[in-house]
């Protein structure tokens, strides 16, 4: 009985391994996945990576300054992906968000944070077509450090902070791999690190 406890133990813990094999970070060190980077107008905000972090800092009340990348990830398989973040300070109009489904600046899917929900909002062509909302109660608001994890399950999506999961919503397929973050309204965003495990 003993040893069938342990070689079952062993087991999972291989498995765990194995699965855990297909895991890529990008940590920023190098800027491997091409995530655009610069100062845009001045006034309106910039973005660099600076010692292994992207920072993205707006600076204009109404632009939303956007980064992104094309992740190695299949979006038609089951995939997770993990950003660590940092957030200056939640409020109603200082937002932060994280960008998938991304084909170009007007046409995306993204989950956007402010002080009170945490939004899914989908874009074509420049024109919000549909949006799902979930109120919350932060227990910080300033320098606030997360993960967010982002996981597609069969024809599922749902959105975790912190391990807590938040929204879960079906009937979005996906068709692009393009991946990034955005602020809007003097908010600044940086990211750590993000891991993509498929």
């Amino acid at each position: 009985m003993n040893k069938k406890i342990l070689f079952n133990v062993f087991l999972m813990a291989a498995l765990a391994l194995v699965a855990r094999a297909n895991v890529i970070v990008d940590d920023f060190s190098a800027n491997i996945y091409s995530w655009n980077e610069g100062e845009i107008d001045g006034d309106i905000g910039a973005i660099a990576i600076i010692n292994g972090q992207l920072d993205i800092k707006s600076k204009h009340d109404e632009v939303a300054l956007k980064t992104h990348c094309y992740a190695p990830i299949n979006v038609e398989k089951d995939f997770r992906i993990t950003a660590h973040v940092v957030i200056d300070k939640l409020k109603d109009d200082k937002q932060v968000g994280l960008i998938f489904n991304y084909r170009d600046d007007g046409n995306f899917y993204c989950f956007a944070f402010n002080e009170y929900a945490v939004s899914f909002r989908r874009y074509e062509n420049n024109v919000e077509v549909g949006s799902y909302h979930q109120g919350i109660k932060w227990k910080k608001k300033k320098n606030l450090e997360q993960d967010w994890t982002l996981v597609k399950e069969a024809d599922e999506l749902a959105f975790w902070v912190d391990g807590q999961e938040i929204i879960r919503i079906r009937y979005m397929p996906l068709a692009y791999c393009g991946v990034g973050f955005y602020t809007i309204s003097k908010q600044r965003l940086i990211v750590d690190k993000i891991e993509y495990e498929q």
